[in-house]
């Protein structure tokens, strides 16, 4: 089943369109923004001029159109606050239905406030900690707190960047303007914080177009390169703060020009920046992490969960990165024993020569991560398949890791076969010292642990490690005839070798067989 889903908001129109799979979750197959800004007419002249009705209707049916070239079943359409004050947004939206079919539902700000959190509890690990999510908008600042199985508390704040920017103005703005912004958003959040810090929060997480914007030229701004998936990066307070000085000082073209923001947003992106930074200010928070999940996918969430009798798989995911690992792998045909019997292998080495490699459990994660995905490029073809699974991995929607840990998982899928770590590959090179020592290390086991299962018939049961005289000793239990096992161990193994400064050898001893009764 294939379903769109439209947040009309008060600065642009967003669709998405998904595919909602067997087991409740949902792929994203295409989406679509549009800026119209149908909150700067609303907040400046309580209604929607004929320019904003006209760019909102072009926008709506232009998505309903590419909408039916995917075949999709039903269009969830919803109207926030832009729509829900202006005098004619009854009209606005009769014109949709009138001329597209579609009815959109003008929602509130706590149902708005619901379906954020949906999307970013989708997106986002909360299973062993909680989060205070913020939200700006055009007309509204949503703030929630909640873990991986509910929401505790949802606000909805009037706010928004048009809002505040139709009552304060769009012009560069002095110490004394940008301080009367300040008093305002802490008069109108001040206790909306106060009872989400008491709620209690292990981080704060910003979503919504402004917050990226803002997240990326900080980002831009200490002379980073774009990142390909802002969630999970995380800014912090005092960039944000140096970044907001430089933006109400600057017209909207120098902050296009300076920061890499759309010039469409960029009269409004100051306005913006002063309302992050004071949020943070009250939430008593130095950092926020990016999320670029938003009200859409909280559509689509909660379209499933209405059509689900029993299944509840996609509503609380213990587990987001993992089940996202899985979830690629399964859609790439790597669903067999293949991949788990080598991260078990690949686990059992970590493990038995920390003591040498001195890495942490996070590192231990991706090293299980990435032995799942190892073969993930099989399903372009075997020939450089560990360049295509290197590929997939980086593009293939990977929920709840940053585009760092996505790159370390990327290249030891790439590494596993073939040609070791080099630094004239200019992704290796552009690691860190730390992390270019972790990726050899990784992949070395990777590698080893592969050759191990290299009939991919299992018959590698179990293996111990012992260091003795300098020399490292993996006695193998196996199941079967392991000769091309160690064999390919042993073609595989010179990285960990090289890294670990230790020669391997291999000892085979056969399970013990079970008489039959």
């Amino acid at each position: 089943m294939k379903l769109a889903a439209i947040d009309i908001g008060s600065n642009s129109i967003h669709m998405i369109i998904a595919s909602a799979r067997d087991d409740h979750s949902f792929e994203i197959l295409d989406r679509e923004k549009e800026m119209v800004f149908l909150g700067k007419s609303v907040f400046e002249h309580g209604r929607l001029t004929d320019d904003a009705l006209a760019r909102g209707l072009g926008a709506i049916a232009k998505f309903h159109k590419l909408a039916l070239t995917h075949g999709v079943s039903d269009i969830r359409a919803v109207a926030t606050s832009a729509v829900r004050e202006a005098d004619n947004g009854g009209e606005f939206l009769y014109s949709i239905a009138e001329q597209t079919g579609i009815v959109p539902q003008v929602i509130t700000g706590a149902e708005e406030a619901r379906y954020i959190y949906l999307s970013v509890r989708n997106a986002i690990d909360l299973s062993s900690r909680s989060a205070l999510i913020i939200d700006i908008g055009g007309g509204s600042v949503e703030t929630i707190v909640g873990d991986a199985r509910s929401m505790w508390l949802g606000r909805s704040l009037k706010l928004g960047v048009q809002r505040l920017r139709a009552k304060f103005g769009a012009a560069p703005l002095g110490k004394r303007e940008k301080k009367e912004i300040e008093d305002h958003v802490r008069g109108v959040a001040e206790q909306s914080l106060a009872e989400g810090r008491a709620a209690k929060f292990d981080l704060v997480i910003g979503t919504s177009g402004t917050i990226l914007a803002l997240g990326q030229a900080a980002h831009r701004a200490k002379g980073g390169e774009p990142w390909t998936n802002a969630t999970g990066q995380v800014v912090r307070l005092d960039e944000l703060k140096e970044l907001t000085e430089r933006l109400c000082a600057a017209t909207p073209a120098e902050r296009a020009a300076a920061f890499g923001i759309d010039l469409s947003r960029s009269d409004s992106i100051h306005v913006g920046a002063v309302v992050l930074t004071e949020l943070l200010e009250l939430a008593k928070q130095d950092r926020v992490t990016l999320c670029d999940a938003a009200l859409r996918e909280g559509l689509v969430l909660d379209y499933l969960e209405s059509r689900a009798d029993s299944i509840r798989q996609f509503e609380v995911v213990q587990d987001i990165r993992r089940h996202s690992v899985m979830e690629l792998a399964r859609r790439c045909g790597q669903s067999g024993p293949h991949p788990e019997h080598v991260a078990m292998l690949s686990l059992a080495l970590f493990d038995q020569t920390r003591h040498l490699h001195r890495l942490g459990d996070a590192e231990r994660r991706l090293l299980e991560y990435a032995s799942i995905l190892h073969d993930v490029g099989q399903h372009i073809g075997y020939e450089r398949h560990e360049h295509h699974a290197a590929y997939i991995i980086m593009n293939g929607e990977l929920r709840g890791f940053t585009d760092a840990e996505r790159q370390m998982i990327a290249l030891l899928a790439r590494y596993h076969r073939k040609a070791r770590p080099k630094r004239r590959d200019a992704d290796f090179a552009a690691l860190t010292t730390r992390n270019r020592r972790t990726v050899r290390v990784l992949s070395g086991i990777l590698r080893l642990a592969d050759g191990l299962d290299r009939s991919h018939h299992q018959f590698v049961q179990k293996l111990v490690v012992e260091e003795r005289s300098g020399t490292l000793h993996i006695h193998l239990t196996t199941a079967g005839d392991a000769e091309l096992e160690v064999w390919g161990a042993r073609r595989k193994g010179t990285l960990l070798e090289r890294v670990l400064e230790r020669p391997i050898e291999f000892h085979l001893a056969q399970a013990a067989k079970v008489a039959s009764a």
